[in-house]
């Protein structure tokens, strides 16, 4: 199995240290100008795909009243610019009937620095809808060669936590759209990941017009496993063994008494990619 990335182990602050927007690539102060809108297109690597029109109308009235306080950056693309930071604030100058604004100009910007930017920024605003955060996630670890255990050092998010956000992209595509829509939690859709819901698309779609909760959904998968596994229920001192476990693999584990013998049974590790597996070999190298 892989090495482990160096990609993230200057940390965040670093990363940020690295991106001021206001600074060049040299660490030079940038200077404000007065940049045409019609010569700035989006983000290309912006991962938000849903943006609040009220808010932006509200920004816009903010903007006609007292004009732009904050700057947006953008780099040179091709004789235009394309934003790096600052969407909401140029959607919401363009309804404010504005031809220009304020910006921040970098003159030279990689991709790989832009888009490493856009995701990290996007990751720490706690508005992103979950299949959002969860392809952040994934364009970081496709794109950039980040490993589970880089996002969970670096962002300070639990390695469960990333795992389980990651699981959200398993989904079929309207589940997935019920959830960025706001219509399905995120922890009613991981639920649905479960093997024994065969149709996870007819469960959410119950769960939606039936206004049922999580417990509720429990209660189904329990019935269908009850349906196609005979074995018997662990204990309140296994659940909690099990808990244990989870936290300390930062996976799934699920603990299967023998129903013959209640000495006896299996202990199964849930990965879900080869960088599971080698958290899983570093963990156990460790120990």
């Amino acid at each position: 199995m892989g090495k482990k990335s160096q990609a993230l182990a200057r940390g965040l602050s670093q990363i940020m240290q690295d991106h001021r927007m206001e600074k060049d690539e040299n660490g030079q102060q940038l200077q404000v100008s007065n940049i045409p809108l019609n010569l700035i297109d989006a983000n290309p690597f912006q991962p938000r795909r849903v943006f609040n029109e009220e808010e932006i109308s509200e920004l816009a009235e903010t903007i006609k009243k007292h004009g732009l306080i904050q700057p947006i950056t953008v780099r040179k693309y091709n004789g235009r610019y394309q934003i790096v930071s600052g969407e909401r604030r140029t959607r919401a100058a363009r309804i404010a009937g504005l031809t220009e604004i304020k910006a921040y100009v970098h003159e030279l910007l990689s991709d790989k620095n832009m888009s490493e930017w856009a995701l990290i920024e996007n990751i720490q605003r706690v508005d992103l809808n979950p299949i959002e955060l969860a392809e952040s996630y994934q364009m970081l670890l496709e794109n950039h060669n980040y490993t589970h255990e880089d996002l969970s050092e670096t962002l300070g998010k639990s390695r469960s936590a990333i795992t389980n956000s990651l699981r959200l992209l398993k989904l079929p595509e309207q589940v997935k759209t019920w959830v960025e829509e706001g219509k399905l939690s995120s922890s009613a859709a991981r639920s649905l990941l479960s093997p024994e819901i065969t149709d996870p698309e007819e469960v959410a779609r119950n769960i939606i017009e039936k206004g049922m909760n999580v417990r509720e959904i429990e209660k189904i998968t329990k019935k269908k496993k009850e349906e196609k596994n005979t074995s018997p229920e662990i204990d309140a001192d296994m659940i909690s063994f099990q808990n244990k476990l989870q936290e300390f693999f930062g996976t799934k584990i699920s603990i299967n008494p023998s129903s013959k013998n209640k000495n006896e049974g299996i202990i199964t590790i849930h990965y879900y990619s080869m960088d599971d597996l080698n958290h899983l070999q570093e963990i156990i190298e460790r120990s």
